[in-house]
């Protein structure tokens, strides 16, 4: 007498259902290229997963800073401003280079190691703003590797690259980097 309206969601259910159960006809693999398929996805995915482990990234960092004073011996000391958890991680005997804007528009690049890393104390003026900035003024200092006279280096702009270490990638991700 009355049309059943759960017929039709019934039919659709049980249709479904047998679909479901044909999927894993779907995946069997059955030809010479399908298996060398499969064997490269998971040739790769091992390889992957290895390098995850075993394998290493270079973590640096890249600062912005002011060369203060060329020194002696092929160094020199630069103010740069870096984050504080950051300038913790840096250290003396890491691999540094120097680029160095010139004032005939030029770069010099110089490489080195980290020798110093000392923080700088701020002006009265900001001095109340410190605990609230996220950064701070350092004073590092680089020794070259190979010793140039720096002379007219005083007050140019410098990018500096420090290398902060090798590390996994799995021990990179858990830092947080």
């Amino acid at each position: 007498m009355f049309n059943n309206p759960f017929g039709s969601f019934q039919n659709t259910v049980a249709e479904a259902k047998d679909e479901r159960e044909q999927l894993d006809r779907l995946l069997t693999i059955s030809t010479p290229r399908e298996r060398l398929l499969v064997s490269l996805v998971a040739l790769l995915l091992f390889i992957f997963s290895a390098w995850l482990f075993f394998g290493n990234v270079s973590r640096t960092v890249a600062v912005e800073g002011v060369i203060v004073s060329p020194g002696d011996n092929g160094s020199f000391q630069a103010l740069i401003w870096v984050d504080t958890d950051l300038a913790a991680a840096i250290g003396s005997g890491m691999p540094a280079t120097a680029a160095i804007g010139m004032a005939d528009g030029r770069t010099v690049t110089l490489d080195g190691e980290v020798s110093a890393v000392s923080a700088v104390p701020p002006p009265e003026a900001i001095a109340a703003f410190n605990s609230e900035a996220p950064v701070s003024a350092y004073r590092i200092d680089i020794t070259l590797t190979e010793a140039l006279q720096l002379s007219s280096v005083s007050g140019m702009e410098c990018r500096i690259v420090i290398e902060l270490g090798r590390y996994s990638p799995v021990a990179l991700l858990r830092m947080g980097s």
